[in-house]
């Protein structure tokens, strides 16, 4: 994977050598261990992203539960840093291209996307077994390792709770508009199924290429998430079987309550399709 040079070379203990990427919270780097030697992604976070010291603190308590987890599909946070050099997220780092670099590049082949779908299934279904959610699932935040493993990676530190009064105060860009689901859109409550939609929508662009929704601003993104049925994903894609097109709408059903369930759930069917298709 190519990176670009980094903007700063130290970081706490760590030798930055560098720069992996950056977004609205913050800018992530690969910095080594000093110590041991080790490669690890370091977020530094931006200063104008927090609401103040409390804000800092939830995310350090909620960081503090997050190094106690452990599974192969979700990437692995070490340490959260609050200091004189920034805040600070040191995670597992992840040598392999993005689900986006995969979705673009890789020729069609339905077994091995079954199979990516069935891995994420399990690391969001990791994280919602333990209270909490993802809150901004889509191809950028999906990581592959050199052996194939995807990992779930950017996912919110914030409890339920916590990340409600943040979206109430208006930040309603922490959760990406193409991936958005309605409920947050409405003032609805924020549950895993709300991550079940928008790994409907990263689905929808897995099988087809293409976005379940056309829209030229903000504004109609918005309204076609509440209101407008996208096409089925077997007109715009042919060799894609039916039973993954519907698979694929019921996710996206505007109704929780109308969706897939659990991730669990979810990767059993997208199971069964593989197997009866081998």
């Amino acid at each position: 994977m190519s990176h670009s040079a980094p903007d700063r070379h130290k970081l706490y203990g760590f030798k930055i050598d560098a720069k992996l990427g950056s977004g609205g919270s913050g800018t992530v780097y690969r910095g080594i261990d000093r110590e041991n030697g080790h490669a690890y992604a370091v977020k530094l976070f931006h200063a104008n992203y927090f609401k103040g010291r409390g804000h800092i603190k939830d995310l350090g308590k909620s960081a503090s539960k997050f190094k106690e987890f452990n599974h192969q599909n979700v990437v692995k946070i070490f340490d959260f840093i609050d200091g004189d050099e920034g805040v600070v997220l040191v995670m597992e780092y992840v040598d392999g291209p993005s689900l986006t670099w995969y979705i673009e590049n890789r020729p069609w082949d339905l077994q091995e996307r079954l199979m990516i779908c069935a891995q994420i299934c399990n690391g969001l279904q990791y994280l919602h077994d333990r209270g909490f959610m993802h809150h901004d699932m889509k191809p950028a935040n999906v990581l592959f390792s050199r052996t194939g493993t995807a990992k779930l990676a950017d996912f919110s530190l914030y409890r339920p709770g916590v990340f409600s009064g943040l979206l109430d105060s208006g930040l309603k860009d922490l959760v990406t508009p193409m991936f958005i689901a309605p409920e947050l859109l409405k003032a609805g409550k924020i549950t895993p199924l709300s991550d079940i939609y928008s790994f409907g929508v990263t689905m929808y662009i897995i099988f087809t290429g293409q976005t379940p929704f056309a829209a030229d601003n903000l504004t109609a993104l918005y309204d076609a998430h509440k209101k407008t049925k996208p096409e089925h994903p077997c007109i715009l894609n042919a060799k894609l079987p039916r039973a993954v097109g519907d698979l694929i709408m019921k996710a996206l059903e505007k109704k929780p309550e109308d969706r897939w369930q659990d991730c669990d759930v979810l990767r059993v069917k997208l199971g069964e399709i593989g197997q009866s298709r081998i």
